[in-house]
């Protein structure tokens, strides 16, 4: 106040030394310094204010000081640029406090900030000066300065301070008119407030004075706390899509959100909560997260998802969060949209997820709170909003109003001794798992005095019985009370004040206090708890709320020890066992098991449960389905309907190719994707044109994944921290999900072909049975599988349509086209059950009312009711309802003031506020909120700066009085210490019990979330607790701080488990109100720029120094905290003053005091191995007494286990273990049990010498010599002596088959069983060599399909590129028909439909009137194109080249000269050749020529090919020029009329659909196949169930199929009547075999099948009818005992060997064995008459069965049939399989010598002829 007075005194000098126009620069200096100290005076607001009227209204703002700010920029020196620090920061409190008292000064003000604000930007650049508190103190004058013209712009009158206290700007802004109402906002977020660029009406905090009303007071509150998680969002996706516009990678960070690409909403989920969905994201790019320590994706996060750049948006949050669950990139959300429009999502769409880690559910309520509170139901708008505070305070109105003086009961007050006083203020916060308080190591006095509050002799208990409670004088003393002065007039204000703050410093005991005051209260609780007007009311309880879960366990068991009935908490998971009968749920369940729960609610509730449980169930199948996705692979099966035809043909082909044609097994046994995916043998990729197949390898196995190491410390990490306070205790039931039934597993089990637990399964299996190499596949193959569904990279719809053979991706597309087709099925089975989905939301949210009434009338039996702020706002809504009396809220500084006030219901009489604001502080999500408009500002700390009464607790009762120094008087002005902490015992093996080491190791940053971290001093702190435990302190004793949390990790890292269990880690934001014995600090920064970040912060320097009891040692770069922190600097010179500072740590010997140990790194400790060091251990030396072994120790010093009663002697044990003099060979300290030294003893059973342990009786030796004996087989047995005989005998020997082949197999093998592995020699049809082997083509009875490329050239110019075939499939690539206006986007085998607009050939000549898709009406102009065109070679205009009306050929006719006029066509060299470009392929050619060229294909003749001309330079098909585009539309018809043809019309598509639903009512209902052929049949029929549409081919293959079916199904009828019947087993088995192969072929699933093939199968099953009438003809002749004479027999032997051998069985065959079966029948009248061959019936079916149209067969001179297949015509000559006739011909004319085969299809002509030609039926184009 003197420099102010001074400084406006006439006399002073300073008005005149203002107005001055130039000034020295050190005066200015000086100058600033005393204004900036001016501007801290409160005492005389009036002077103060004249004196900024002074500064505003001189020259020296506008002149001199902006010169003076400006020439810094200029200056070089950096030891001069380091002075301007102070000065600046003069400069700008100056400019605050004008802007403060005199808002129209802001003009002024302006021209020095502008000039201050560019000097900053340039000493940023060149030197250290600018700190962080420049940066705050210029922000905070910067937007205060255009807050100021803002307002003005408005037209708001600025007036300037009248000499109060109170900020007028603030007021005036308050004043503003919003632009709309608060309680009309929504609370989720709107496209508006996510895509806006305009800044949010947002108005600060009053902190020193009043608010205009309570609506402005709550729309203040409201936006604020609205913005702080919505501006996240905002400028997160602001900042995204810019990064997107500008091209920048995905993997950038981003400061505001977090994002996931490549989200998939896969399946909804069934939670007491309502719906909640699994998504699944993009967690390959996420591989370096670690998912448990992580704050990313906790529960309650906000989520918003997009697909459309945010033009539209869905917002979610985070329900249920599983570590694991994450590293495969799945998390549980609920969607706040309406549930219409998220069951519209598809698993299909694609999302852009981005996260902020707001917690919504506690913003949700608390703003829905704010917007129901009116302006005459808020309590205590007196001190809240009026800011009322300095004339005192009301007693509560449940003290006024009645009749009489109310008295209070306070003996529960009074303690039973001093001591226990003491000892309860001084009770450690910290506690075990269990929950119970450590143990105090105090030794107590053993002469306490005793007081018996119940016995009379106590002096006070009368007086403290019955006081008057707002009578002062009539309290008792603080003695009385066994209180202290400060604590007295605490409990005194919180009693009789309606409204009470009471700041408690670190260790005053504030829990001490709050707990004295509640029991005085519950003592009383008839005086506020029922209300007067309402005699049979509800009662109202005590409200308590606190910021943690810790603090809320603390508190309420303090409670309980005096009122252990009527508690009632709701929170996060409580750790502590005392609470656990007072948990919502647990009095919940308890109700209803004792069934007191309301009827209504009970009804209505089990009403609700039961309709969610029907509703799951029917949704059951559904999502269980879906949930299949990511347990395995979905069998191809199942994923037929979502594939393409060709996607799904060319994926069943090829897998006959890489599986060597062979199907392994039927149903669910084999699956292609096994196979295609590279989970199964070599990874096969198809060549796309000419190459060889590939057969590779798997892909290069990432590395594995590590298992948790089960020896980590237990480190309570920042999420598992922030989740807990997030997650209610019965959420986790709410949200819970665990019980996914067991119907819902085996019902996906049908649709994967791979499951993720049985190979989990597996590989256990193996490690059981030390099968390491199965072991090792089922792991690398489930986390290949687990790797890959984690993705969610899939193909679009369009990349899939360009796939034209799925065998010829890389094995990442095809992973992305799995997931394509998983989507698919996920989509389709999620539009199943939306219907359900609505429903079991509405029946969710009707039980969701039902158990808050029901728990609102739980809590209106409570006595207190204990919440956590989460808890306070999610009970919001029933808190109104209940209407405590009494709210007592604990840390009330750590909570923000919107949090406080929603929690206050309107009949609430009475709050406390006990807290600390020098210590935490609110932390809102945007810094700026707090900073600018004072958002972090407690209502606790509000009212604390408007003068409100404070009490402060003044006796500390935790620490040391030299820890106590380390915050006074630089944090608190004072703090007493209490008597009881100076008897602290020292701690044991240090020299202090205090100390900072001071270090310059550099600091770490984790990219991820953003926190430090300090490996050096993790591994000092660590080396140091396992000293301090080695004292022989108790690990719960010492608790480890670290002030950032990214530090949690490197803890984590360097302590094991077994070392360090019970020894607690913790950041220092989340000790706030613990203390411990021994605290260790990790302070953790330390980097070359001096920044130590929130290190400054006064609040949490705060916390961090007052945590420990009797020892507290430190570690930090000291050196670079003192001289950026002033509050560090006077922390460290006070250490200094205690000798408590330096680079290292003395240890202390205990055994050897004279023996210190330097400890600067964790390197030092080595030299105390045992917690001693290094001299001998003193028990043998000095008392030279042997240990129980008669051993001395051998250890170095160690001070725990000082008689060595845990000590384990190392010395090798002195022993005789048996009889032979063996000794022990373990450790003394070991039990030596039976001798184990091998010695040479006889195995008596069997007399083999063995070397066997010396303690082992031989009779129980397994013997290890090999067998010696002989197998009957007279091979030698393989074994060892002690199993048995290895039989069968595996010995390899060779074996000759049937088919004439030898082959190597075991020697137990049955001959039956062998099957020939050698490659079948024969050529196919096709002229290709078989691919398959002798084995598996039957002896070339039965062929593989050829696996060769196809390659012909189809009518469309495109290779064909299906496996050999007969006829072409149609073309799968993409079409490349297209014209100026379109293109088609068909496959280029499906009719195009041609364009009709106009076409666009004109010129000046000719013009063209057709439609653009027809054949044009006008001739080629053949005049030279007049126009010129720039070259980029020669850089002028030359003259075109080309032809009127036709593009211009890119060519210059200088710079290109050579290459136009090289000879081609003969006429490029001319002076005047014109030239036409081919747009198909570029190429510059002659016009004349290809004129000539082109033209011939109006010539074209009948035998020539179908097919566009191609480019005479490159072949490239001539597809597109307007020149030629008469000749070329020509050409396109007469291919488009061949293409409706092979594709049918829309009478043949119906047809096929009617052919199909025909042939699956066969396969269901025709009884042979039923019974003979059910496996097939079912498996045949649920392949055409799941296709959607069928080709013609395809109806072709399925009809052939069940012909043949059916033709096996009557063998195996005719086989059971006449063999089994007959008892004939021995044919039975071998028929049985034969028509299991049979069956086996047909079952194998396959998209085409070949017309050798077809012919082949047909001819077995005529051989295997033929053999079956054998075996039945052998039979009779066996049971009718009938001899056969010679004739008869060589006959029978003869066709019973043309069956058997291992030949094809031909026309001729067939034949013979006829004649020769007929012959026996003949010469043996006994047999009876059956017939002999197949039927007609049977021989149609054969022919069908080929697919053949009629008109292919024909007959050899000799008349045996054969077929010309292709397009019927005769091509070649060959010879007749049968006689080796000459058959066939060459240019489709047939052998005059051969006759077309009417008899086999009833064909009355060839189909290549004048009647069958299709040439025949295209169209004529007329000109």
């Amino acid at each position: 106040m003197k420099v102010v007075l001074t400084l406006v005194e006439r006399t002073s000098g300073c008005k005149e030394l203002l107005d001055e126009t130039t000034i020295k620069k050190d005066l200015v200096t000086l100058l600033l310094r005393v204004l900036a100290r001016a501007c801290e005076c409160s005492s005389s607001p009036g002077n103060t204010v004249k004196l900024m009227v002074m500064i505003r209204n001189s020259k020296f703002l506008t002149m001199v000081l902006s010169l003076y700010l400006g020439k810094m920029q200029t200056e070089g020196s950096y030891n001069l640029q380091q002075e301007f620090g102070e000065p600046i920061k003069h400069a700008l409190r100056l400019f605050r406090e004008l802007l403060d008292r005199n808002p129209s000064s802001h003009i002024e003000v302006g021209i020095p900030l502008a000039t201050l604000g560019a000097t900053i930007n340039t000493l940023r650049a060149v030197s250290t000066v600018v700190d962080e508190d420049i940066e705050k103190r210029l922000m905070e004058v910067e937007s205060r300065n255009k807050a100021i013209i803002d307002a003005q712009r408005k037209g708001a009158v600025l007036k300037d301070d009248d000499g109060t206290q109170t900020n007028q700007l603030d007021r005036q802004l308050q004043l503003e008119t919003p632009p709309d109402d608060f309680r009309g906002l929504t609370v989720i977020p709107t496209f508006e407030d996510i895509s806006t660029d305009k800044e949010p009406f947002l108005r600060p905090n009053i902190v020193h004075g009043r608010y205009p009303d309570v609506d402005t007071y709550l729309d203040v509150q409201f936006r604020l706390l609205r913005e702080d998680f919505v501006r996240p969002l905002r400028e997160g996706i602001a900042e995204f899509l810019d990064m997107r516009r500008r091209g920048l990678g995905k993997d950038r960070k981003l400061q505001d959100i977090r994002v996931y690409h490549d989200v998939h909403v896969v399946n909804p989920l069934c939670t007491m909560s309502g719906i909640v969905y699994r998504i699944q994201f993009d967690a390959v790019r996420l591989q370096q997260i670690r998912w448990g320590a992580t704050k990313r994706l906790i529960f309650g996060s906000l989520l918003c998802l997009s697909k459309d750049e945010f033009k539209t948006m869905f917002f979610a949050t985070v329900a249920n969060r599983d570590p694991k669950q994450l590293q495969q990139g799945s998390v549980e959300v609920r969607f706040e949209q309406n549930h219409e429009e998220v069951s519209d999502i598809s698993p299909t769409d694609t999302f852009i997820m981005v996260e902020t880690s707001a917690y919504f559910e506690a913003y949700r309520h608390v703003l829905k709170g704010l917007q129901e509170v009116q302006q005459n139901t808020m309590p205590f708008t007196k001190y809240i909003v009026d800011c009322d505070c300095a004339n005192g305070v009301d007693p509560p109105a449940y003290l006024l109003g009645r009749h009489g003086n109310i008295k209070y009961d306070l003996r529960a007050l009074i303690q039973t001794t001093k001591q226990e006083t003491a000892r309860r203020r001084a009770r450690p916060r910290n506690r075990d798992p269990a929950g119970s308080d450590l143990e105090e190591s105090d030794d107590s006095d053993d002469d306490e005095e005793v007081v018996d509050i119940n016995g009379g002799n106590n002096p006070h208990l009368a007086r403290a019985r019955s006081v008057p409670i707002l009578r002062d004088d009539m309290w008792p003393s603080a003695e009385t009370l066994h209180l202290d002065e400060s604590q007295y007039r605490a409990v005194k204000m919180a009693l009789t004040e309606e409204f009470s703050v009471i700041q408690g410093p670190p260790g005053t005991g504030k829990t001490y206090i709050g707990l004295k005051i509640v029991q005085a209260l519950l003592k009383n609780k008839t005086v506020w708890m029922m209300d007067e007007y309402l005699v049979d009311g509800p009662t109202r309880p005590i409200l308590v709320v606190c910021f943690t879960n810790h603090a809320l366990d603390q508190f309420l068991e303090g409670i309980a020890e005096f009122h252990p009935i009527g508690i009632v908490r709701v929170g996060g998971r409580s750790r502590s066992e005392k609470m656990e009968q007072f948990q919502l749920k647990t009095i919940r369940f308890s109700k209803r098991n004792e069934r007191k729960v309301p009827r209504y609610i009970h009804q209505g509730a089990g009403e609700a449960r039961r309709d969610m449980r029907r509703l799951e169930k029917d949704m059951d199948v559904a999502v269980a389905q879906m949930m299949g996705t990511q347990r395995g692979l979905i069998h191809e099966d199942a994923l037929m309907p979502f594939m393409d035809d060709k996607h799904r043909n060319t994926l069943m082909d090829m897998w006959l190719v890489v599986n060597e044609g062979e199907w392994s097994g039927g149903g669910r046994k084999g699956s292609v994707l096994l196979q295609w995916l590279g989970l199964r043998g070599d990874v096969f990729i198809l060549p796309t044109e000419d190459e060889q197949y590939q057969a590779q390898g798997g892909e290069e196995e990432e590395e594995e994944e590590g298992d948790q190491e089960d020896d980590e410390m237990d480190v309570m990490e920042e999420a598992d921290m922030l989740e807990e306070q997030r997650l209610l205790d019965d959420e986790e039931l709410l949200y819970g999900h665990d019980k996914r039934g067991k119907t819902k597993r085996k019902v996906v089990s049908v649709d994967l072909a791979l499951d993720i637990e049985e190979l989990q399964l597996e590989e256990h299996q193996a490690e059981n049975q030390g099968e390491w190499q199965v072991q090792t596949n089922a792991k690398k193959t489930k986390q290949k599988v687990k790797r890959e569904l984690s993705k969610t990279d899939m193909m679009t719809d369009t990349e899939v349509f360009l796939i034209q053979n799925v065998w010829t991706l890389q094995l990442r597309d095809r992973w992305r086209l799995y997931r394509h087709w998983a989507a698919k099925y996920c989509a389709k089975y999620k539009e199943s059950i939306r219907e359900y989905e609505r429903e079991y939301e509405h029946a969710a949210r009707r039980l969701k009312e039902f158990q808050n009434e029901e728990d609102g009338e739980i809590m209106k039996e409570a006595t207190v009711i204990g919440m956590t702020t989460t808890g306070a706002a999610r009970y919001r809504s029933v808190l109104q309802d209940i209407r405590p009396a009494i709210v007592v809220v604990e840390e009330a500084a750590e909570v923000l003031e919107a949090h406080i006030v929603t929690t206050l219901s309107q009949q609430c009489q009475h709050l406390i506020l006990i807290g600390d604001h020098q210590q935490l502080r609110p932390n809102p999500t945007v810094y700026e909120l707090a900073k600018k408009y004072d958002m972090d500002i407690s209502l606790f700390e509000r009212m604390v700066k408007n003068d409100m009464q404070c009490q402060q607790l003044q006796s500390q009762h935790r620490m040391r009085p030299e820890f106590a120094r380390l915050l006074t008087p630089h944090i608190y002005e004072s703090l007493d210490n209490h008597e009881s902490v100076f008897n602290f015992e020292n701690i044991k093996g240090v020299s202090s019990n205090m100390f900072f080491v001071n270090h310059n190791y550099k600091e770490a940053h984790d990219t991820d979330t953003k926190s430090r971290s300090n490996m050096h001093e993790a591994q000092f702190m660590a080396s140091f607790c396992r000293y301090l435990l080695q004292q022989g302190y108790n690990p719960s004793q010492i608790t480890i701080l670290t002030t950032y949390t990214g530090q949690l990790f490197n803890f984590k890292k360097v302590m094991p488990r077994q070392v360090f269990e019970g020894v607690r880690v913790s950041a220092v934001d989340n000790y706030q109100g613990e203390e411990n014995d021994i605290i260790l600090l990790s302070l953790v920064r330390s980097n070359v720029e001096g920044n130590v970040g929130f290190l400054k912060v006064e609040n949490r320097v705060c916390v961090a120094l007052s945590r420990a009891k009797k020892g507290f040692y430190a570690i930090g770069n000291l050196t670079m905290l003192a001289n950026a922190s002033p509050l560090w600097s006077k922390i460290i010179k006070e250490l200094r003053e205690q000798r408590c500072v330096g680079t290292h740590l003395n240890l202390c010997c205990q055994n050897h005091p004279d023996s210190t140990i330097p400890a600067a790194t964790e390197k030092d400790f080595e030299k105390a191995p045992e917690g001693g060091c290094m001299r001998p251990c003193e028990f043998r030396q000095v008392n030279t007494v042997m240990l129980k072994c008669g051993h001395v120790c051998t250890s170095v010093c160690h001070p725990k286990d000082p008689e060595h009663e845990e000590y384990m002697c190392q010395k090798p044990c002195p022993n005789v273990l048996c009889s032979l003099g063996h000794k022990c060979m373990k450790l003394c300290s070991q039990p030596c049990g039976d001798c184990k030294v091998p010695v040479e003893k006889i195995i008596p059973i069997c007399q083999h010498k063995q070397m066997i342990p010396c303690a082992m009786s031989p009779n129980v030796f397994k013997c290890k010599a090999p067998c010696a004996k002989t197998l009957p087989c007279n091979h030698r047995c393989k074994n060892t002596c002690s199993q048995e005989c290895s039989m069968p005998c595996m010995e390899m020997v060779p074996y000759q088959l049937p088919c004439g082949h030898t082959i190597q197999a075991a020697c137990s093998a049955k001959e039956e069983n062998l099957v020939c592995d050698n490659p079948c020699p024969q050529l196919l049809n096709c002229e290709h060599p078989c691919g398959g082997t002798c084995g598996r083509c039957k002896q070339g009875r039965l062929h593989q399909q050829c696996t060769h490329h196809c390659n012909r050239v189809l009518v469309c110019s495109h290779k064909c590129t299906a496996p050999c075939t007969r006829n072409c499939p149609p073309c799968t690539k993409p079409c490349e028909n297209r014209c100026i206006h379109s293109r088609c986007p068909h496959q280029c085998g499906k009719p195009c439909v041609p364009c009709q607009e106009p076409c666009e050939w004109r010129c000046e000549h000719h013009q063209c009137d057709k439609p653009c898709g027809e054949p044009c009406d006008r001739p080629r102009c053949d005049q030279p194109c007049q126009k010129t065109r720039p070259c980029n070679k020669c850089h002028k205009d030359q003259p075109c080249i080309g032809m009127c009306g036709e593009p211009c050929p890119d060519k210059c006719p200088v710079c290109d000269h050579e290459e136009v006029t090289d000879l081609f066509f003969g006429m490029e060299d001319e002076d005047d050749a014109r030239f036409v470009q081919l747009e198909d392929c570029g190429h510059v050619i002659e016009v004349s020529g290809l004129d000539r060229w082109m033209d011939t294909i109006d010539n074209d003749s009948a035998d020539e090919s179908i097919r566009l001309k191609s480019c005479p330079k490159c072949t490239t098909p001539i597809r597109r020029n307007l020149r030629y585009g008469k000749a070329i539309k020509k050409m396109l018809a007469i291919i488009e009329e061949i293409k409706k043809k092979c594709f049918g019309d829309a009478v043949q598509e119906a047809q096929t659909t009617a052919t199909a639903k025909r042939l699956m009512g066969e396969l269901q209902v025709d009884a042979d196949l039923v019974k003979y052929c059910a496996e097939t049949s079912e498996d045949l029929l649920r392949q055409m169930e799941r296709h959607r549409q069928f080709s013609l081919d395809q109806i072709a293959m399925l009809e052939n199929k069940v012909l043949f079916m059916k033709s096996l199904a009557k063998v195996k009828k005719e086989k059971k009547r006449d063999l089994l019947v007959f008892g004939d087993t021995q044919h039975n088995t071998e028929m049985d075999k034969e028509i299991a192969e049979m069956e086996k072929w047909l079952h194998r699933r396959t998209a085409r099948i070949g017309d050798q093939e077809w012919e082949e199968f047909g001819r077995e099953l005529t051989r295997l009818n033929f053999l079956l009438k054998l075996r039945v003809l052998q039979w009779q002749i066996r049971k009718k005992r009938i001899s056969l004479n010679d004739l008869a027999q060589a006959n029978l032997d003869s066709a019973e060997r043309m069956l058997t051998k291992p030949a094809p069985f031909k026309q001729t065959t067939e034949e013979l064995v006829k004649q020769a079966l007929e012959k026996v029948q003949r010469l043996t009248p006994a047999l009876s008459g059956a017939a002999i061959g197949i039927s007609d019936e049977e021989r149609v079916q054969v022919v069908q069965a080929m697919g053949l149209t009629q008109g292919h067969w024909f007959a050899c001179p000799n008349g045996h049939p054969y077929v010309i297949t292709e397009c019927g015509g005769a091509m070649v000559e060959s010879t007749c399989a049968e006689c080796g006739a000459p058959i066939g011909g060459g240019s489709h004319t047939l052998r005059s010598d051969n006759r077309l085969a009417t008899e086999m299809d009833g064909a009355r002509h060839a189909a290549w002829s004048d009647q069958a030609n299709m040439a025949n039926y295209l169209l004529d184009f007329d000109d």
